[in-house]
């Protein structure tokens, strides 16, 4: 019996640290730690590729075909600099060139050359060049003697040095190049790297399909399985005709990538072998009992309820007007799928009783530190004083969030903020003396007044800020803020909310800023007449507040990451160096296979869903209703060579167990012969809570069939031209 239980304990050791071991797929992990993986497992389910051939810091390999585009990733799917990703990642460019005259949103668009194709503003496309590890010398500077922590720092001192230390490391980096260098931590400050990428700066649309194909199912499906959602667009890159990074011109030439992916039509099976290489944005998982239990109890319910007030609104005012749609529709997708994330983490977290689960791990954790008198020293009150600095957030973190929220809901409020500080940064001669402003001192407002007026309707505007101003109000006494208290007083209830809606009135009635041709003339007036405008001076109210929140915030950010770091190294001589870092929007691989699941009692999902799923859930409206030619495709069979012999159907999704979070969103889904499968658009619900903790029987990516992208660019869009470019194997 002795003998047994120690074999049970080496067995249960080797699955939590072995990187080999059954929980292998989980993790989203760094480039260079690809040789660390179980490649002989890996080859086992199907992957005919060298490392080198997937990630090779000195020559060409799959590395360079990924992108990171916007919010989400892309690949290079032509030699053309053809990219590939998801409609939901390229929506606010569809967005962006849509009207109610040309609703591209709605009927999709398609170039037939390049001289049609529709140049995006402010979007740029990024490619990895190289990626090197820069610890030793980042952390040399807050300790020259040994790595680790400079007792004669403060925490706020110590994270300046390093993020000095870090744009010092950029700039060198960089050098007289057009790339551009972001240093940053991996491992919660354990570790540094430097990421140095070419940007291409003229990014342009090929072809979008109808919201119809690439938002099918909306919101009622969105983070939702079985999907039938077309969630795929295609761009373009281009450079100038000597390969210079430069804004759009008509002489620019489309971009020639070191490497593109072929398309595969062969198709797959459940076991099949597929890995993911993206930009995923934040996850969570080291962190502690604590972080969960004010995020579960108060920022995520608060965070919920606030994205619900907005949304509330966008859609009641800008329903069936499609003009204030197409103002709205961006923003509104954004905020709908963080509040239904947010929705989805609460419910994981109380499914998996996630609190609980990191209480006992780190009881777990700290028996280990303790039975190690150096560890003790150095890690036994780091969960301690972990917990003090959330026991101090919680003092003003209500305050914090809703004060976020009033900035981000309003955009005439921020606009009054870029008028704030230009008022009070006057432009100043050698010696400090202040001097008249000069039409570039205006150049540098005037494209923030053009784009805030480029997508507000002021009446939408007005009731956001005004929604926002009542949840401050109800706000604790001790998180009160105190340019909302000077608005309402002592008053309650109504008598409160009516003196809120009464001092909006006259913002939106009184200010200067309410057009553009008002704004841009409002320039050129006196520092002292701009800072006495009614919004301008709301504005710097809510700034005395903001600034306090943000002083103490900056301070627990900077102790809190010292104590994290301190956190990971014991965690890692705890468990050893097979671990994977939280993600921090840096390239990632994530692998594994095709895969059903089972979310609960009695209920079992299969790994792919079909056109005729998507013709099943027809409801004639929206987001259920299909075009009239992709329904007669299905009806008459007419699938060319792009559907799978095993359903006799078009593939539209299938599910692999994937680690992908946020960020993610476009990334190519590789099979084991570095062809792209599917495009990565979705998780699961049950695997929301992933961010926070991974679970291996529920987390799943859900991914664009490559055969059902084909089968609509070919059948429906008759887009010939872009098949044409690609390779299609």
């Amino acid at each position: 019996m002795k003998f047994k239980n120690v074999l049970l304990a080496l067995l249960l050791i080797a699955f939590i640290i072995l990187p080999g071991s059954l929980i292998s797929d989980e993790g989203m992990w760094l480039l260079d730690g690809i040789n660390k993986l179980p490649l002989s497992e890996m080859k086992k389910n199907g992957l005919e590729l060298t490392p080198e051939q997937i990630y090779n810091s000195d020559g060409q390999s799959i590395k360079d075909a990924i992108v990171l585009l916007g919010g989400g990733t892309a690949s290079f799917v032509s030699a053309s600099g053809l990219i590939l990703t998801n409609h939901h990642v390229a929506y606010g460019a569809i967005v962006s060139v849509s009207s109610v005259m040309e609703d591209r949103l709605k009927h999709g668009f398609l170039a037939q050359n390049y001289e049609e194709e529709l140049p995006i503003e402010n979007m740029t496309a990024q490619v990895l060049v190289s990626m090197k590890e820069i610890t030793s010398e980042v952390l040399a500077a807050v300790n020259p003697d040994k790595i680790g922590v400079n007792d004669s720092m403060t925490s706020q001192d110590r994270q300046k040095t390093i993020n000095a230390k870090l744009r010092e490391i950029e700039k060198r980096e960089k050098g007289d190049t057009e790339y551009e260098c972001r240093a940053t931590d991996v491992f919660n400050g354990v570790k540094y790297y430097v990421f140095t990428f070419e940007i291409m700066k003229d990014v342009r649309l090929v072809y979008a399909p109808p919201n119809s194909i690439g938002n099918y199912g909306g919101e009622i499906d969105n983070w939702m399985w079985p999907r039938h959602t077309g969630d795929f667009s295609f761009m373009r890159t281009y450079v100038s005709p000597e390969g210079k990074s430069v804004k759009f011109a008509k002489e620019n030439v489309p971009y020639k990538p070191k490497h593109f992916l072929p398309i595969s039509t062969k198709g797959f099976e459940e076991g099949s072998y597929m890995m993911i290489m993206g930009f995923p944005g934040r996850t969570f998982r080291y962190r502690t009992s604590y972080d969960i239990d004010i995020a579960y109890n108060e920022a995520l319910p608060m965070t919920i309820d606030l994205f619900k007030t907005r949304i509330d609104i966008i859609q009641n005012l800008t329903k069936n007007e499609r003009a204030k749609e197409l103002k709205y529709a961006n923003r509104l997708r954004g905020i709908e799928n963080s509040y239904k994330n947010s929705l989805g983490v609460v419910e994981g977290m109380r499914k998996i009783n996630l609190l609980q689960k990191k209480r006992s791990e780190e009881e777990e954790f700290l028996m280990y530190v303790n039975s190690k008198p150096d560890l003790q020293i150095k890690y036994g009150t780091v969960l301690l004083e972990m917990k003090r600095l959330i026991d101090e957030l919680s003092a003003y973190n209500k305050k914090r969030i809703v004060l976020s929220n009033i900035q981000s809901s309003c955009d005439m409020l921020r606009l009054a903020q870029r008028f704030m500080t230009y008022a009070k940064n006057p432009p100043k001669d050698s010696t400090g003396k202040p001097i008249e402003r000069t039409e570039a001192d205006y150049s540098a407002v005037k494209p923030l007044i053009t784009s805030a007026f480029k997508n507000v309707d002021l009446a939408i505007d007005k009731e956001l800020l005004t929604a926002m101003l009542i949840k401050a109000a109800n706000l604790p006494a001790n998180q009160q803020i105190e340019a909302v208290v000077k608005i309402v007083g002592n008053k309650t209830g109504e008598k409160r909310d009516k003196a809120i809606r009464c001092f909006v009135d006259d913002l939106y009635s009184d200010s200067d800023l309410l057009s553009q041709e008002k704004a841009e003339k409002f320039l050129t007036k006196s520092d002292k007449k701009i800072l006495d405008d009614e919004f301008v001076e709301f504005a710097t109210a809510l700034d005395k507040d903001d600034a306090v929140v943000k002083e103490k915030y900056a301070r627990y950010e900077a102790e809190m990451a010292l104590m994290r770091t301190q956190l990971m190294e014991a965690w890692i001589a705890w468990k050893g160096e097979s671990l994977y870092p939280d993600a921090n929007r840096t390239i990632r691989f994530t692998y594994g296979t095709v895969k059903p699941f089972k979310p609960r009692d009695a209920v079992y999902y299969d790994y792919v869903t079909t056109l005729g799923g998507v013709v099943e859930k027809e409801t004639g409206a929206d987001p259920f209703e299909v075009p009239v030619k992709l329904k007669e495709l299905w009806e008459k069979k007419d699938f060319s060579i792009y559907a799978d012999k095993r359903l006799g159907d078009i593939p539209v999704a299938f599910l692999a167990n994937l680690d992908i979070t946020g960020g993610n969103s476009g990334s190519p889904v590789i099979n084991g012969r570095g062809e792209l499968a599917g495009c990565a658009f979705d998780g699961n619900w049950e695997s929301v809570v992933g961010d926070y903790y991974f679970q291996e029987p529920l987390n799943r990516t859900i991914s664009v069939d490559s055969r059902y992208i084909l089968f609509i660019l070919d059948k429906y869009s008759d887009s010939q031209n872009i098949l044409y470019e690609m390779v299609i194997r």
